[in-house]
């Protein structure tokens, strides 16, 4: 099964292109279905056909759904919420702080996520193109997998069997609930949800990400940071798609700076981005919305080519064996070396990149092994293993 995320900053055309591309495939003959993300959902105006928190059926081969975030929440994190909140009313925390404390940062993108995990296991579709709301939420969204496994570990480090020896001591002695058996059940159940859409997402030759830019600065710029945090969580990015540059048959006078502008930050993001493919989609005279328009912008992005196809593919984090020692290498792009700080701590390595941050659990044959060196080498974090 192939899945695409299409993400970028508020206003790119990210909806736009996922549902064109969303249609492309099922024109193919590909079973797809299109995903919004996006709390502010849009994907149903740009097919003009109402959606749901379940699957539609738009045409054949082709269905919608807009993710409720809220309703997932509540149905896959119900029992240890209840716990939570139980725990922080026990520490005279009030009730509506204990609810607001009970949800983890980034568990509403987590469980949309969750939807994809789902699909790909049941293989109900053999596309998945996920419309992602704007950068910043995108990028809570792909880093809450590892995020939300990371609070569970540290928050309920204790394991079930444990629990159940000392739960009869504990709830007499702690001045706060201890968890029933449910609760590390249900803890259980999502650890290994959330190890399952980290493969899912780590995949790079099913799951790719494909990133929106227009010719302005400020997006450039954002789509630089985040391609950036992407090759940091080891997300590969196959496609970049500029979008709305003004065609040549705009000669207005008017227009005649924008056009040199835009020419000018064209030729940046292929500098920028080399060697990803770049494909460039014109401003269109019209709103593009209903199935005939999306499907005219298709066939201009795509051309005959397969839009569920890999276009390009690297491995943004890899292991190479030395003499003496190991290497782990991250693709760490428009980066420099006073930006990154590294700490190791126990099976845990700290990665911070400006203000991103990511914790990675140091590989099974690295474990043990000491940190002997760092640097950058080309747009590459190495770190040498004794």
């Amino acid at each position: 099964m192939r899945v695409i995320l299409f993400t970028g900053k508020g206003g790119v055309g990210k909806t736009t292109l996922s549902a064109a591309t969303a249609l492309l495939c099922a024109r193919r003959g590909y079973k797809t279905l299109v995903i919004s993300t996006d709390a502010a959902h849009s994907l149903s105006d740009a097919l003009e056909t109402p959606l749901s928190n379940t699957p539609q059926e738009i045409f054949p081969n082709l269905f919608g759904q807009e993710i409720d975030a809220l309703e997932q929440v509540e149905k896959r994190w119900g029992e240890i919420k209840d716990y939570l909140i139980a725990f922080f009313s026990s520490q005279g925390i009030n009730s509506i702080e204990a609810e607001e404390l009970s949800v983890f940062p980034g568990m509403e993108e987590l469980f949309s996520l969750m939807e994809i995990r789902n699909y790909y296991r049941s293989q109900e579709f053999e596309v998945i193109i996920v419309d992602c709301a704007p950068t910043g939420d995108t990028l809570r969204l792909l880093s809450a997998p590892e995020i939300t496994d990371w609070y569970l570990k540290h928050i309920f480090p204790i394991g079930r069997t444990a629990a159940k020896a000392v739960r009869p001591v504990a709830n007499r002695v702690l001045p706060f609930p201890f968890p029933e058996d449910s609760v590390f059940e249900a803890i259980k159940n999502i650890s290994l949800q959330l190890a399952e859409m980290k493969e899912i997402l780590e995949n790079g030759e099913k799951t790719t990400i494909r990133l929106i830019v227009n010719p302005e600065k400020m997006v450039i710029k954002e789509a630089q940071r985040a391609y950036m945090f992407f090759n940091l969580f080891g997300y590969t990015v196959d496609l970049i798609v500029v979008n709305r540059l003004l065609p040549p048959e705009v000669e207005d006078a008017y227009f005649e700076r924008w056009k040199a502008l835009h020419q000018e930050y064209l030729q940046m993001i292929e500098e920028i981005f080399s060697p990803l493919p770049i494909i460039t989609l014109p401003l269109y005279q019209k709103e593009i919305v209903g199935l005939q328009s999306l499907e005219m912008v298709a066939r201009a992005l795509y051309g005959e080519k397969d839009p569920a196809a890999l276009f390009y593919h690297h491995r943004p984090i890899e292991i190479e064996k030395l003499d003496g020692g190991y290497s782990l290498s991250i693709r760490l792009p428009f980066t420099e070396k006073k930006d990154i700080q590294l700490f190791q701590k126990g099976e845990e390595l700290l990665v911070r990149v400006g203000s991103f941050k990511r914790n990675l659990l140091i590989p099974r044959v690295l474990l043990g092994r000491e940190i002997r060196a760092a640097r950058m080498e080309g747009d590459r974090l190495k770190i040498f293993f004794s």
